[in-house]
């Protein structure tokens, strides 16, 4: 299996995981700097930076842990708002030369009258995803669609 081909399986379990509130499983495939980011937009929001500390070394209690990967999931799918996580589909591009690192294009089916002028589809976010520990991992989430 290619590196992009991994990738993209790892979009797709991540994708998979927020649809289905798996939330550890979606802090399981962020990166260690995609946790960083996530991190940061909590702290920015009002986390406590004691709380922060505990989640970025991995002592935070299983109720701290639980309440805030809640609150990431939560924030994932209003990020991607209006789309079907179900029918999503996974595109990958931008492979890098030493395949270490993949952006993946989430797309989401048009409707019929749409798909009739030749469109059927539309890009709703993009993953990053980078290889890490012989595993691909997502490390930021670019949101395309429009409140």
């Amino acid at each position: 299996m290619s590196g992009a081909d991994a990738a993209v399986d790892a979009a797709r379990a991540f994708v998979h995981a927020v649809a289905w509130g798996e939330h550890h499983t979606v802090w399981k495939l962020l990166a260690r700097d995609g946790r960083k980011a996530v991190l940061r937009v909590a702290l920015g929001r009002g986390m406590d930076d004691v709380l922060a500390s505990r989640l970025r070394e991995d002592r935070a209690e299983t109720d701290e842990l639980d309440a805030f990967l809640t609150d990431l999931v939560n924030g994932l799918r209003a990020d991607l708002q209006g789309a079907d996580l179900d029918t999503v589909g996974f595109e990958p591009v931008d492979a890098m030369t030493d395949d270490r690192s993949v952006s993946v294009v989430l797309t989401t089916p048009t409707a019929p009258e749409i798909a009739r002028h030749g469109i059927d589809s539309l890009p709703i976010a993009t993953l990053e995803l980078v290889e890490e520990d012989s595993t691909w991992r997502v490390v930021a989430i670019r949101p395309r669609l429009a409140t």
